[in-house]
C-alpha cells in the first residue's frame, strides 16, 4: 500500500515573499460506498478499507502579482485489505454473500489546477494582520481504480475510470500578528477552503472538497502546520458509481521566502 500527495503552486512576479513550501504528513482514511448492478458496497460496514494511510505532503505555492495564486496539484493515494463479507448483495455480476472471504483494492490518483483571486479584505491593520476572502475556480481530474475479489467463489470485478470536475469555491485566510501578547510565536495563520464541482464526462457526477488549517510562525518566515482535509467524489460509468473520498488530519513545517 502507498500513497502520496503532491500540490505545486506556480509563478511568481515582484511580491513580498511570494512563496511557500509545506513539508508535512496528510493521514486519511478512504470512506464511502462502490455500485454495480445492485446494492451500495460500504467500504467500513460490508467490507473494509478504511485503513489510516500515511501520505507525505508536499506543497509549494506562488503568488503571480498582488493578491492572486495560481496553483497545480497532484495527489495518489492507494490502500487494500481483505476479510471476511458482512451482508449480501450483488456488484458486478458476483454475488457476495454473508461469510464470503474476500479481497480488495482502492487506488485514487488526482491532477488540479486552481486560481484564486483575494477581492475582499474587510479587515486589514498591516501586512501581517489581515483577513481575506477569495473566488476559486479551478478544475480537477481523478483516475479511480477499484477491484474487489470474491475468494471464496473465485470471481473478481476490477474498474477503472477516469473523470473531470470543473470546480469553484471560496477561500479565507487570516494573520494575525502576535508580537504584542508573546515571544514565543511571531504570528499565527488561518486557512480554510472550500471547493463543489460538477463531473464531465461519462455520466456525470459531483465533487466537493474541504480544507482547514492553522499556522504558527516562530519567526516572519518559519512555522509547524496542522490542519484537516477532505475529498469527496460521487461520479457514475453505466452501472457503476464511485461514491466516496479520502479525509484525515495533517501535520507539518513550513517555510516562506
Amino acid at each position: 500500500m502507498h500513497s502520496l500527495i503532491l500540490s505545486i503552486c506556480l509563478c511568481t512576479q515582484g511580491v513580498d515573499e511570494p512563496a511557500m513550501l509545506r513539508g508535512g504528513v496528510w493521514l486519511p482514511r478512504l470512506g464511502g460506498t462502490i455500485t454495480d448492478g445492485g446494492g451500495a458496497i460500504d467500504f467500513e460496514t460490508n467490507i473494509n478499507l478504511r485503513h489510516k494511510e500515511s501520505v507525505p505532503l508536499i506543497e509549494f505555492t506562488v503568488e503571480p502579482i498582488q493578491d492572486v495564486v495560481m496553483s497545480l496539484s497532484f495527489f495518489d493515494f492507494e490502500t487494500s485489505g481483505s476479510g471476511t463479507y458482512s451482508g449480501n448483495d450483488t456488484y458486478g455480476g458476483v454475488v457476495m454473500s454473508n461469510g464470503n472471504s474476500w479481497s480488495g483494492s482502492t487506488a485514487i490518483q488526482s491532477v488540479g489546477f486552481e486560481a484564486a483571486w483575494e477581492v475582499w479584505k474587510p479587515y486589514r491593520t498591516s501586512d501581517s494582520t489581515t483577513l481575506s476572502f477569495a473566488p476559486v475556480v479551478g478544475f480537477r481530474w481523478f483516475g479511480v481504480k477499484t477491484l474487489l475479489t470474491n475468494i471464496t467463489a473465485n470471481q473478481e470485478v476490477p474498474h477503472q475510470n477516469s473523470w473531470i470536475a470543473l470546480q469553484g469555491g471560496l477561500e479565507m485566510e487570516f494573520s494575525w500578528d502576535m508580537n504584542d501578547i508573546t515571544t514565543s510565536v511571531d504570528s499565527m495563520g488561518i486557512n480554510a477552503q472550500f471547493l463543489a464541482g460538477s463531473v464531465v464526462g461519462h455520466d456525470g457526477g459531483s465533487m466537493w472538497a474541504v480544507q482547514a488549517g492553522l499556522s504558527l510562525y516562530f519567526s516572519q518566515s518559519a512555522s509547524v502546520f496542522m490542519g484537516y482535509r477532505l475529498q469527496e467524489l460521487s461520479a457514475d460509468d453505466g452501472n457503476y458509481t464511485f461514491d466516496a473520498g479520502l479525509q484525515g488530519l495533517f501535520v507539518g513545517g513550513e517555510l516562506r521566502f
